[in-house]
């Protein structure tokens, strides 16, 4: 029969063909489409006969009564053999796009009597999705947020204090470098962390090396405390300085006088500081006092010596009796080495020095041979 209807009355389309028999059903068809749109933000909504031709059309009435172009795409004829058939299409704004293919059937014989194709914006189930997981996970992130802000406090504050403490290490470090000896500093670090015993003498060989200060009693006698305390420091100063560029320690400081120590085989250290101090004190116009130096070299036996509450890492026996009774024995602004001291020096050094008469030493039962600096 012929439909009277809007949207088919253009083409006076049958619509038996798809099983509405009176224009309650069609009106009551076109309702539900409709509906259906709202409800589920359906963008398109088109409905075709079997073989393609357009029904109708949600958004473009104007193609109702024509074959719609797609009809041999792989959606249509697979809804054309009673398949639902769907696929997601991403529009140039990043909308994500679900086209589906429905085929419409007869409820007694299971024949297409017509197809259906929707086109659905499926971003809108990413963003409930999204807000649903935000939701359920806002909670537990704001427990994860405050355990991290809680561990940075604490990771920071420990920070903090490991800072401090080394600080304050390095601190009393350089303070007791500045009262002890660096000889007993270095055994005091290598007791700790190698587990050694710190009070335990050796027997070890060195190069010990002996410089007072000339006339420095009488000086002081004349003279401010506070003046003979900075002429002092100054001398030391000019004298420790060299001594360390030529790898020697200072083991102390004795009114006057210091006492240093070169390892074994740095003869040719110890003379060359001694030398270079010689030099420096003559060319320092705010010094006016001058030094003797003895240098030897031999066994000598080094550890902490004192009293359970005070105590000294020094080295102690003959070779350091020797040496400083060789810088007692020195003349003023110059330098006196032992024959040991002499035979371990390279020819350059040898060249600097001649052969002094033998000393009669305290404690040595025959002369001592020494060499003196050459003017």
């Amino acid at each position: 029969m012929g439909i009277e209807r809007d949207f088919l009355k253009p083409h006076q389309i049958s619509i038996d063909q798809i099983g509405l028999n009176s224009l309650g059903e069609i009106a009551e068809f076109r309702k539900e489409i409709a509906l259906a749109a709202v409800v589920f933000d359906l963008k398109k909504v088109k409905l075709f006969r079997v073989d393609g031709l357009t029904l109708y059309d949600h958004t473009t009435p104007d193609n109702e009564g024509l074959l719609y172009a797609s009809r041999y795409q792989p959606g249509f004829i697979a809804a054309a053999y009673g398949e639902i058939h769907s696929e997601i299409e991403v529009e140039k704004d990043g909308r994500r796009f679900m086209e589906a293919y429905l085929p419409i059937q007869q409820p007694d014989t299971d024949k297409v009597i017509a197809i259906l194709e929707i086109y659905e914006d499926v971003s809108r189930f990413d963003r409930q999705v999204q807000a649903a997981l935000q939701q359920a996970i806002a909670l537990p992130t704001l427990v994860f947020l405050c355990f991290n802000f809680v561990l940075f406090m604490i990771v920071a504050r420990a920070d903090r204090i490991i800072a401090d403490h080394t600080h304050l290490l390095v601190s009393i470090r350089w303070n007791m470098e500045k009262y002890l000896s660096q000889s007993a500093v270095t055994a005091i670090y290598q007791a700790v962390s190698e587990s050694k015993e710190l009070f335990r003498g050796e027997r070890q060989p060195l190069v010990i090396f002996f410089s007072d200060i000339r006339g420095f009693t009488a000086y002081s006698e004349s003279t401010e405390p506070e003046q003979v305390v900075e002429i002092l420091n100054e001398i030391f100063e000019i004298q420790a300085d060299i001594i360390h560029q030529q790898g020697g320690v200072i083991d102390k400081f004795v009114g006057d006088e210091i006492m240093a120590i070169f390892t074994a085989g740095q003869e040719a250290n110890a003379v060359r500081a001694a030398i270079n101090i010689l030099k420096a004190i003559d060319q320092n116009p705010n010094v006016n006092q001058s030094v003797g130096i003895g240098i030897h070299s031999g066994e000598a036996v080094v550890g902490s010596l004192g009293t359970k509450t005070r105590r000294d890492y020094t080295a102690i026996g003959d070779t350091i009796n020797t040496g400083a009774r060789l810088c007692a024995a020195c003349p003023s602004d110059n330098l006196f080495i032992s024959d040991t001291v002499f035979k371990n020096l390279p020819l350059n050094l040898q060249a600097k020095f001649s052969s002094h008469d033998a000393l009669k030493l305290k404690g040595k039962a025959e002369l001592f041979s020494v060499h003196l600096l050459k003017g």
